[in-house]
């Protein structure tokens, strides 16, 4: 039975993962690993998939490497496990280091903090240690990256999942030969990679697993039923989802507006109470404080109590300025405002890449509802489905 390494951070990468691995490991297609980056190694062992982390690879040479990594970590906070916290910092610093030299590297962390990591040396160590078959990881730039980049010159094939638009990893990811495989969220992404240089045969269109579960049908019928609980059904749903602007940038520094998230929600409440048939739903962000502006009947604080699937589902309508809420809804079949003016625009550019319906200044916003909500929700297509299923093909072709 062939290895299939999976490496990749938390959060939203980690998530796009679990589902290929798990397929995998069920149907005994192949022996399964996870590099289970910083946050993501708890949700691999709560998954019970089988675990690895940088500190499974210490060896006893490493001790310059681990004074590096308690230095680092010795300003951190809420550090869960400190073995690997260490582990990762101090080998990944140590690879800085013998790549650019101890000034160089000094200077770049001071700039960068982890962002200028790409550690190539530690991965071609993993990747000699395991001995996978296959390298499947997602598109971050430092360990992900450097684990295709090690693969590629021991001679192992890899396969990359992007999970939206490779905005900024195109400068790695766009050139020919990096990864065998890139699976890529639609048809506008592939053209992306193809303009940057990547041939159409090495790009995929799959979607990203980690939103597999906004097409399950039982989820797609609470929405329908919350739509009706709640006398919806002729009605136009809005869900807001709230963001904080920051003032500046940052990565670049370029100034934000920070009044923009507050300024938005205010032309939302007004338009829909100038429309009678309107219902605006606010979804704070996951622990903030969130009190109404003003009350009214039809505006409702749909908070993370709330299960954000369903309540797609239920929506006609999502107005953001840069949250993957907006890529959510979607998938799920919901019309998509996005409203303009982010420092965060650049990187989310949702109406180019076929996600939005309409991508406006505040100013403009209210045309664009009077527009867009009267189309209804969106017919989704017969090929939304979930995104495994298409990847595990892609994998499996190299087993």
């Amino acid at each position: 039975m062939k290895t299939v390494l999976f490496v990749c951070y938390g959060s939203g990468h980690v998530r796009m993962v679990l589902p290929v691995a798990r397929a995998l490991h069920e149907q005994r297609r192949a022996r399964v690993q996870i590099l289970a980056l910083t946050t993501a190694a708890p949700v691999v062992r709560v998954a019970g998939l089988p675990l690895l982390q940088f500190k499974d690879f210490v060896l006893p040479g490493d001790v310059a490497a681990l004074a590096h990594g308690e230095r680092l970590a010795a300003s951190m906070t809420d550090v869960v496990d400190r073995e690997e916290t260490v582990a990762y910092l101090g080998l990944s610093y140590a690879d800085l280091e013998a790549e650019v030299g101890a000034e160089e590297a000094r200077r770049r962390y001071e700039r960068d903090a982890r962002q200028a990591f790409l550690p190539r040396a530690t991965l071609r160590r993993i990747l000699e240690r395991v001995k996978p078959d296959l390298v499947v990881a997602t598109n971050s730039p430092r360990a992900e990256r450097a684990a295709i980049e090690s693969a590629r010159e021991l001679g192992i094939p890899s396969v990359c999942i992007v999970d939206l638009f490779a905005i900024d990893e195109v400068r790695w990811i766009g050139r020919p030969g990096y990864a065998d495989k890139v699976c890529v969220l639609n048809e506008d992404v592939k053209r992306f990679l193809v303009d940057a240089g990547r041939r159409p045969g090495e790009i995929e269109v799959t979607g990203n697993p980690a939103f597999d579960g906004l097409f399950d049908p039982a989820v797609r019928a609470q929405g329908h039923a919350l739509r009706a609980s709640h006398e919806w059904t002729d009605r136009r749903v809005l869900l807001w989802a709230e963001q904080v602007e920051p003032a500046l940038h940052p990565f670049d520094g370029r100034p934000g507006d920070p009044t923009l998230p507050a300024r938005a929600l205010d032309a939302l409440i007004d338009w829909t109470e100038r429309n009678a048939d309107a219902v605006l739903c606010i979804r704070p962000r996951p622990g903030q404080a969130f009190r109404l502006p003003r009350a009214s009947a039809r505006i409702l604080l749909t908070d993370q109590d709330w299960p954000l699937a369903p309540l797609l589902h239920a929506t006609d309508c999502v107005v953001t300025l840069t949250s993957t809420v907006g890529v959510e809804g979607h998938l799920a079949g919901t019309r998509v405002v996005q409203v303009r003016g982010s420092v965060f625009d650049e990187a989310m550019p949702l109406a180019r890449f076929g996600l939005a319906d309409a991508a406006v200044p505040v100013a403009e916003l209210h045309t664009a509802l009077d527009t867009v909500t009267r189309l209804g929700r969106r017919p989704l297509a017969q090929s939304e489905s979930p995104a495994t299923g298409r990847v595990l093909p892609v994998v499996r072709a190299f087993l």
